[in-house]
């Protein structure tokens, strides 16, 4: 979800859903996990910064089992934030739902009218995919999502959507190229940053 307005993040609220009362509990990652761009790059986030976001929403998810609370993590209406946003809660359907990227995808399609893909297909008698929320099916009331943008500060020549990086996160997830079982993170962050450079004994 994106908001204009601000809601204190990590707390619960009462309000009615489908005619009744439900506990809903917002979070966001939009001040801790931040990008930090060279130029005009916005995004994605880094492999680090996801495992993050997944560890926080797998605890979030264990903290109310059951159907005790409705869980929404929400970004601002900025097109990064929401990019990013996108791409996080996205990926941690791939990882953790084992949904493709366009089945995860699917419910942000009116963010994404320039992009195209396959329309998911339901693999079992469940619905296996994500949808855009009913009222907003025929009427988008938020802009498109810009394609990510390289770490130049000039125009780019090429898109990168939120599609082609989900479709890389699925593909190296494939290939086994990372595993958040066993994953460093603080290891990950020492060496992700710019000025860090790792020695080689030769």
């Amino acid at each position: 979800m994106a908001l204009k307005g601000k809601i204190p993040s990590d707390e619960s609220y009462t309000d009615t859903v489908d005619g009744s009362e439900k506990q809903i509990y917002y979070f966001s990652t939009d001040s801790e996990l931040a990008y930090w761009n060279f130029f005009l790059d916005f995004g994605p986030l880094n492999l680090g910064q996801l495992y993050r976001f997944c560890a926080k929403l797998n605890e979030t998810i264990a903290k109310f089992p059951g159907n005790s609370h409705i869980i929404c993590f929400y970004s601002s209406s900025d097109t990064s934030k929401r990019a990013n946003a996108i791409f996080l809660i996205c990926s941690w359907q791939i990882i953790y739902l084992n949904r493709s990227p366009e089945e995860a995808l699917n419910g942000f399609r009116l963010a994404l009218p320039d992009v195209s893909f396959s329309e998911p297909k339901v693999r079992t008698n469940k619905r296996s995919f994500s949808i855009p929320p009913l009222r907003l099916r025929d009427n988008p009331t938020i802009s498109p999502l810009p394609p990510f943008h390289d770490a130049s500060p000039c125009s780019c020549s090429f898109i990168i959507t939120v599609l082609d990086c989900l479709r890389g996160l699925a593909k190296a997830r494939m290939h086994g190229f990372f595993d958040f079982e066993t994953f460093d993170v603080e290891e990950y962050e020492h060496f992700e940053q710019v000025e860090v450079s790792p020695k080689y004994d030769w």
